[in-house]
């Protein structure tokens, strides 16, 4: 019977052979922020916890002693106290890259863990110490997780993970931003703007940008993680078009044909009577050097911004119309 679709993979391990990695060092957001939650790992002095919704979070604790995955706990004033134990621990996670043999995935806390690897403990030989292959090449960096871990009584692991929608918040850590796109010449990154006037830049080593159709001057929504002083994309969402600054329509641009009336003599404004027979009007000018080399009298085609500057001013060829001084 297959599998179904969304369904990854299920390993069925002997005791040790699918472990995580040890806490990092202490994150600066915890997921469970009541100090409550079930143990998923520790180490030293931290015990890595994981809420009702899933997400997971580092606490400092003055002793990991005793603390083994599945233990629920609550934490006060630095100390863990055990009120239960359950056999199955499931979290949200995104995955930073995997091999056949296994996957690094970041928590929302912003830490990582190591999920898979390793070889079987050497105990007594039995059927439980059978070898086991692991494969999770199936796995795409940026593919959110959930991965429940389950131990049965004779300490054998169960791992399923089952993939989820790429949008899907992992947690608090998880960072998110709106903005417009600025630079869209691709090869794994693209810049954005944001609406309070900063750019970020990301590497976007799963080229979400090209995949997403992206181009200059669409909205979107990029989730991403800090890596040192580098910023990855790990979703991207196009949400519309701007239409403002440089990307505003210029098919919603205006022009004006014309003979020049008048200049302002700091070249801020030109008056021009149109062609049409309406009336004179005075244009404001966005850039003085626009009106190099036009002088009164001269037909000119004048482009309006929508607010009605003029972002661009044209003489017009009237070779044609010069003298009837043919050959006779």
């Amino acid at each position: 019977m297959s599998r179904p679709r969304r369904l990854l993979t299920v390993l069925a391990c002997a005791a040790g052979a699918c472990a995580l990695s040890a806490p990092a060092a202490l994150a600066s957001q915890s997921a469970p922020s009541s100090g409550q939650g079930t143990v998923l790992s520790s180490s030293g002095h931290t015990v890595r916890l994981v809420d009702h919704s899933h997400r997971v979070g580092d606490m400092h604790v003055t002793s990991t002693r005793g603390l083994r995955r599945g233990d629920v706990v609550t934490v006060r004033r630095g100390r863990a106290h055990i009120s239960g134990h359950v056999g199955k621990v499931a979290f949200l996670g995104r995955v930073v890259r995997s091999s056949g043999r296994g996957a690094v995935v970041r928590l929302g806390d912003g830490s990582t863990v190591s999920v898979g690897g390793g070889k079987p403990r050497a105990h007594h030989a039995s059927a439980s110490a059978a070898s086991v292959t692991i494969d999770f090449q199936g796995l795409a960096p940026g593919q959110a997780l959930l991965v429940t871990i389950a131990t049965d009584q004779q300490g054998n692991v169960a791992i399923t993970i089952k993939l989820l929608p790429g949008g899907t918040n992992i947690g608090d850590g998880e960072l998110d931003v709106t903005g417009v796109v600025t630079d869209d010449t691709g090869g794994g990154s693209f810049g954005i703007g944001t609406a309070d006037g900063s750019g970020l830049h990301f590497g976007d080593p799963q080229h979400l940008f090209e995949a997403a159709n992206a181009s200059l001057c669409d909205e979107v929504d990029v989730g991403y993680h800090r890596a040192g002083n580098r910023l990855v994309a790990d979703t991207l969402r196009v949400t519309g078009q701007s239409s403002q600054g440089d990307c505003a329509d210029s098919s919603d641009a205006t022009e004006v044909d014309g003979v020049v009336t008048a200049l302002a003599g700091d070249g801020s404004s030109l008056t021009v009577q149109p062609d049409d027979g309406s009336a004179v009007t005075t244009i404001p000018v966005d850039d003085p050097t626009l009106l190099d080399g036009i002088s009164l009298g001269d037909d000119v085609a004048v482009t309006l911004d929508p607010d009605g500057t003029a972002n661009d001013v044209e003489l017009l060829d009237t070779s044609g119309d010069q003298g009837d001084g043919g050959d006779q």
